[in-house]
């Protein structure tokens, strides 16, 4: 193998090795919404603010606060993993009430309950 060829292949394997950690790491999370979703107590929130990134393919974040059952405001960040197509469509407006579904042994790992996927990939 050339000398020339090295930083190429170099390149190549980085950007794969870099692909397959950014869809575990996607993939873990989600299973991770879909256990909130699951094992979670409702509450009512009231979204704040959403950041929806420049970067094709990079998720927007919506950002909420709510009052777990007996407990102080908590604020929290969701990230919205679904496909682009189906995001636009849904997210709610700033101000909106929603649905939180919130750990009640950890408060601050919450989701907006309709923005988590029910489908894994």
């Amino acid at each position: 193998m050339s000398a020339e060829l090295m930083p190429i292949l170099a390149f190549i394997s980085g950007a794969m090795v870099a692909a397959i950690l950014s869809s575990l790491t996607v993939s873990r999370a989600v299973k991770e919404q879909q256990e909130i979703l699951k094992r979670g107590q409702v509450a009512h929130g009231r979204i704040l603010h959403i950041w929806r990134p420049k970067l094709r393919g990079a998720f927007a974040r919506i950002y909420f606060e709510f009052e777990p059952n007996g407990a102080d405001t908590v604020r929290g960040c969701h990230i919205d993993r679904r496909p682009a197509d189906e995001m636009r469509a849904s997210l709610p407006a700033v101000g909106t009430t929603v649905a939180v579904r919130y750990l009640p042994d950890q408060p601050k790992q919450a989701v907006i309950a309709r923005l988590v996927s029910r489908f894994t990939d």
